[in-house]
């Protein structure tokens, strides 16, 4: 059975539009029954001269890009993502920066001619000393008696010539400083940047989740130290981190490619929790015979797998499809396919290798069917 894939179909025109979304199987796309849409979408986005942005696995870029452009001479954009499914809108194209005004080289100023230093003045000259008075003539005297000779003064000391100034002392070079390493990358910090890009557009997480708030159907995906969740809600796919340790060998975890795992069931408390077991390596045979009418296992096998109704219809081994699911009894085996909106139900009807590539393990007496090449 085909993979089925959601395809949310945004179109903007212009102020009066609203966004739009459409889901499509991958049935859709393959039948031809998808590419009035899609080709609706590239003459849309060609008559408004908006592009296409298509956010796909990379193995879908080329066959949707196609059936879009078919429409009409679409600018189309092709962004990979990690989910299975694809997710087509027409966006605005991003509009060129414009180039930076030159810049006027500035005007050089001449420059202005220092002005002539002033001539010193010359110093002027001291004043002369005025001419003392002529002593007026006193009357004659008669002669004093001369005094005794006075002692000699005593001789003024000799200063000795003060000392050549010291040299200071010459400067000392500092020290270069060591130059600082570039702090290292926050990994933590790059691996949510990378999730957000390949599977928000971009976008800021809607929060954070623990381990016991997981639901069926959640998807947990893995960069190095860091663990995201995608949770369906409401016809769009949120993001969240995922806090705490949590062993991905857990029964309730479905690996669906590296790094990548399906949350099969609610998880329960770690002290109870189970982990998967490998397979064995040899084939693990199963023939699957249609019970009787008023077989007990066929009541048990109806009553569990057939809400209770009666199963009319068989399938052999070579006839399973991808996504069918086979529950497994002592003899026989029950088929649950999707047709549609409905479940149909089957009797297997031949032998089957369980431990065969073509199929999944996803309980004691579940199996997946992962290939349309079941033997």
């Amino acid at each position: 059975m085909l993979k089925r894939l959601a395809l949310a179909t945004a179109l903007f025109a212009s102020a009066a539009w609203a966004q739009q979304e459409v889901s499509l199987t991958a049935q859709d796309i393959e039948s031809g029954a998808a590419d009035a849409k899609l080709a609706a979408l590239g003459r849309e986005a060609a008559a408004t001269g908006r592009e296409v942005v298509i956010n796909a696995p990379k193995e879908w870029h080329g066959k949707v890009a196609a059936k879009v452009k078919a429409g009409g001479k679409a600018e189309v954009k092709l962004n990979d993502s990690f989910f299975e499914n694809v997710v087509v809108r027409v966006s605005e194209k991003a509009k060129a920066a414009e180039p930076p005004k030159p810049v006027e080289p500035a005007k050089p100023v001449s420059p202005t001619p220092a002005p002539a230093p002033k001539p010193a003045e010359p110093p002027k000259p001291a004043p002369a000393p005025a001419a003392p008075p002529k002593p007026v003539q006193p009357e004659p005297k008669p002669a004093p008696v001369p005094p005794p000779p006075a002692p000699e003064p005593a001789p003024a000391p000799v200063t000795p010539p003060p000392a050549a100034p010291t040299p200071p002392p010459a400067p000392v070079a500092k020290p270069a400083e060591p130059v600082k390493a570039a702090p290292a990358a926050d990994p933590v910090a790059a691996a949510k940047q990378r999730l957000e890009q390949s599977l928000n557009e971009g976008k800021e997480a809607m929060g954070e989740l623990d381990a016991s708030q997981l639901v069926r159907d959640d998807v947990i995906y893995v960069d190095g130290p860091v663990k995201a969740v995608t949770r369906r809600e409401r016809l769009r796919s949120n993001l969240y981190w995922l806090n705490g340790d949590i062993n991905l060998q857990r029964a309730e975890l479905k690996p669906l490619a590296a790094n990548r795992y399906q949350v099969m069931d609610k998880l329960v408390a770690s002290e109870n929790a189970s982990l998967r077991t490998e397979a064995p390596a040899g084939p693990l045979m199963f023939t699957g015979k249609v019970p009787a009418e008023g077989d007990a296992e066929r009541a048990s096998l109806e009553k569990a797998y057939g809400e209770g109704r009666s199963v009319t219809r068989t399938v052999r081994t070579d006839q399973l499809r991808r996504n069918d699911t086979v529950y497994v009894g002592k003899d026989a085996a029950i088929v649950v396919r999707r047709d549609g909106s409905e479940l149909v139900r089957y009797w297997l009807d031949g032998e089957v290798d369980l431990n065969q590539r073509g199929l999944q393990k996803d309980g004691a007496a579940k199996y997946r069917v992962i290939s349309d090449t079941v033997k």
